[in-house]
């Protein structure tokens, strides 16, 4: 039977390793990892020991800005930096969205070929560091 979510339970505990070893590695703090099929339901869900409670929430609503947009959520988040978009059109699409959407860099497309088959958050360091960790955990999977 065909895989109608994209992408495959083994691809995203593999990137949720990926993700894991390269934290370790790095030291870095406790993280939250949200992987979505491309349907933007939950097909992973992970929090490191240590992590806050808001962690989770925070991952999950900027893998869903990616998914939702179409694109990485650092390109969002640039678009309001430049002036691009207005600030508020991120915080009406939050609220059209009950909350789920956080455009802030560490929410990830996941591509095969160009296949988006979900997306990944990640939350609990900076901004860029969760981006990092996202981008190259897919990488090590051979995945975009």
């Amino acid at each position: 039977m065909a895989n109608l979510r994209g992408i495959t339970s083994k691809q995203a505990f593999n990137i949720l390793d990926s993700g894991i070893r390269n934290n370790e590695v790095l030291k870095g703090p406790p993280l939250s990892f949200v992987i979505l099929d491309n349907g933007g339901h939950v097909k992973l869900a992970h929090s490191q020991d240590g992590c806050s409670i808001a962690r989770y929430e925070i991952a999950l609503g900027k893998a869903y800005a990616a998914l939702a947009m179409g694109f990485n959520s650092r390109e969002f988040y640039n678009y309001v930096k430049q002036g691009i978009l207005p600030e508020l059109f991120g915080t009406a699409i939050n609220g059209s969205l009950n909350g789920k959407f956080i455009p802030q860099p560490g929410g990830v497309l996941i591509k095969d070929g160009d296949e988006i088959i979900g997306a990944i958050g990640i939350s609990g360091a900076s901004s860029d560091y969760d981006e990092d960790i996202a981008i190259k955990a897919i990488a090590d999977i051979n995945l975009q």
